[in-house]
């Protein structure tokens, strides 16, 4: 967006900037927007440096994450991702598909964003206090910042998650009632993926990006009905196998992000 002030103003050519939360200790960005960015950017061999938001710099939405590029300031995962499919020519990634295969991506694409997204805030909105232990951010933080941020800060996102989640109508729903749904979301996209290797064949486009960015988020982060995570497991192996060959093709250096909180976008080994 021109005329938004940016945070990096000796910004290099053709570089992105990806602006997001720091790495967290489950896993490297319990946001399955900043995760399907990032994923996106890997997968599209764009060369990008992370930025830490410090936990309050927000776009001009009031988003995260969002990306710097050629002195342009972008935010939304989706409208990112089509800025950049533009800005650096990438419409072989999604353009070989079919209209049919592009119809269905839309449809999942909705699915996942317009519906499991609510099941991962319901429940974060219930109980987030791993946020303030080592699997979530608290290694970020030291002395008085440390007890404010486990005290103050993680009730304080709480409440608001639980006020996005009582303005969408699923915090009205039971425990039971959204793991059912959860599960048939879950089910919806395992008969979609079947035994394929990607969810169009052998080769991954940006609906796998997302499917990686919010599955990975029933894997790696703490549930308060881990119910969802037994059912994947048991009846949506498929799903547990595809988020297992995305993070093997494109986070290579996982342990290092969340064992060292490492945000080095050198990823290539």
């Amino acid at each position: 967006m021109p005329g938004t002030r940016l945070l990096r103003r000796d910004w290099e050519k053709d570089h992105v900037y990806l602006v997001q939360f720091p790495r967290a200790g489950c896993m490297p960005s319990p946001s399955p927007f900043s995760l399907k960015v990032e994923t996106w950017l890997r997968m599209a061999d764009i060369p990008y440096t992370n930025v830490s938001n410090d936990f309050i710099k927000m776009s001009e939405k009031g988003q995260t994450p969002f990306i710097e590029v050629n002195g342009r300031h972008v935010a939304d995962s989706n409208i990112i991702i089509d800025h950049l499919i533009e800005e650096f020519h990438k419409k072989n990634i999604d353009d070989w598909l079919t209209p049919i295969d592009k119809s269905y991506s839309r449809a999942y694409h909705a699915l996942v964003e317009d519906s499991l997204r609510w099941v991962i805030l319901y429940q974060r909105a219930r109980d987030n206090k791993w946020f303030a232990t080592d699997q979530g951010f608290l290694q970020h933080f030291n002395g008085v910042k440390k007890f404010a941020f486990k005290n103050v800060l993680c009730e304080r996102l709480r409440k608001r998650l639980m006020n996005m989640v009582m303005a969408q109508g699923i915090a009205k729903y039971t425990p039971e009632e959204v793991v059912t749904l959860a599960k048939k979301d879950l089910d919806a996209i395992s008969m979609f993926l079947g035994n394929k290797k990607y969810f169009f064949g052998e080769k991954p486009t940006t609906l796998d990006c997302t499917m990686f960015a919010f599955l990975s988020q029933f894997i790696y982060t703490p549930l308060v009905t881990p119910e969802i995570m037994t059912h994947m497991g048991q009846n949506n192996q498929n799903l547990v196998s595809f988020v297992s060959r995305m993070k093997e093709a494109y986070w290579p250096d996982w342990e290092e992000a969340t064992k060292n909180l490492s945000m080095d976008s050198k990823w290539k080994k």
